[in-house]
């Protein structure tokens, strides 16, 4: 029974900032293995920690820690060439009855958490509002008793003066398509976001940001044009299964990791024009984005993922695919995606999401989030791969 359980492991992963590729080769490794990804602690049985978090992220990672289920194993990988070896191991201790007995001992003898701490919202996979039941403490201000553990909303006035229900809930920084450490605390009243407060929690103030493929794709002459294209397809990727498209954000994934293996351009270039073509039809995701918009921020999107005149979400994925499809067919293109100063970039991108999110539901304001493809690591220069 345990054998068979393990054909096909439900892994969490929590990217630091700074590992974005090795989050790639996971989710490829994944793909590759018939794993699923989980979408909360309740899914998985294997929390997977790309990078060395911070303190603050530290402290998510053993919150999600204490509630996966037994059997269960944490690991962490830090190059994107270890993936593969980490994912066998945390086989193994699967298959450690007598290191999983030990655990569930351990487990036994701990204090309860109060649940009111750690409560969320319930969430499940590629949907665009429910994703939520793995992020950080839902801070309250209450003057009522919790029954049950469960934290009740206040009251406060609406913009038609009527009284509605006020629930502070955070986004991030672990959901699915999302960026690495970004949270988004929201203010709601029913389910519309009336305020919200954006930042970044880091990685390790010393880690050396490798989260790079070493030795591979990434260092041939054409990496600036490959990393380009990674970037917006995995954009476009999160777009997309957000907006409910498993099997296109699947190509789109598809497309990413081909690129980053060392597949020659043009022979991904096919493939591209498909995905584009698909996407710019399809009049179900027209319905889907339709009004979706990241107003006039476009300005501040110096890094190369902005179009200008791509004001909607729609916009912003048909302008990724578009240049991607250019890329892969002009060797003499530049990638433009080495971020000149991402960390005033980064900055002018966080102050611009409460007003953003300001009016929208969580279901779009994942939407935009995604569309805005923040890069949440200031790096002013390619840091260099292991060997």
């Amino acid at each position: 029974m345990t054998g068979h359980a393990t054909r096909r492991v439900h892994v969490l992963v929590l990217e630091v900032p700074g590992w974005g590729e090795t989050r790639m080769r996971v989710e490829a490794e994944l793909a590759r293995r018939g794993w699923a990804p989980a979408t909360s602690p309740a899914d998985a049985d294997v929390l997977l920690v790309c990078g060395e978090p911070g303190q603050e992220l530290e402290s998510v990672c053993a919150r999600l820690w204490s509630q996966l289920p037994g059997p269960r194993v944490r690991a962490a990988v830090i190059t994107a060439s270890d993936v593969a070896s980490t994912l066998e191991r945390a086989v193994g201790e699967l298959l450690d009855d007598a290191r999983q007995q030990s655990d569930a001992r351990t487990r036994s003898r701990q204090p309860a958490e109060a649940h009111a701490e750690h409560a969320a919202p319930g969430g499940s996979g590629e949907s665009t509002d429910h994703d939520m039941d793995m992020d950080m403490d839902m801070d309250m201000d209450m003057d009522m008793p919790m029954p049950g553990g469960i934290p009740l909303a206040n009251g406060a006035p609406d913009r038609d003066g009527l009284e509605m229900d006020v629930l502070h809930v955070p986004l991030g920084p672990v959901l699915p398509h999302w960026p690495a450490g970004l949270v988004v605390r929201c203010v709601l009243q029913g389910d519309v976001i009336v305020s919200a407060k954006a930042e970044i929690l880091p990685a390790a103030a010393q880690s050396s940001r490798d989260g790079r493929v070493a030795g591979d794709s990434l260092r041939l002459a054409d990496n600036e044009r490959r990393r380009a294209i990674i970037r917006r397809s995995d954009a476009a990727a999160s777009v997309l299964a957000l907006a409910g498209w498993s099997f296109a954000a699947g190509r789109a994934r598809r497309i990413r990791d081909a690129v980053a293996s060392g597949t020659a351009l043009l022979d991904v270039a096919a493939d591209l024009d498909k995905l584009a073509q698909s996407v710019g039809r399809s009049w179900t995701l027209r319905w889907t984005l339709k009004g979706i918009t990241v107003g006039d921020t476009l300005v501040y999107a110096e890094d190369g993922m902005g179009q200008s005149g791509s004001e909607t979400v729609r916009g912003r994925l048909i302008g990724w695919l578009d240049e991607t499809r250019r890329i892969a067919r002009d060797d003499t293109a530049e990638g433009a995606c080495g971020l000149q100063d991402t960390l005033s970039l980064q900055r002018s991108w966080l102050s611009e999401i409460p007003r953003l999110l300001n009016g929208t539901d969580i279901a779009t304001a994942r939407l935009i989030i995604a569309a805005l493809a923040i890069e949440t690591t200031p790096v002013t220069q390619t840091p260099q791969s292991r060997a």
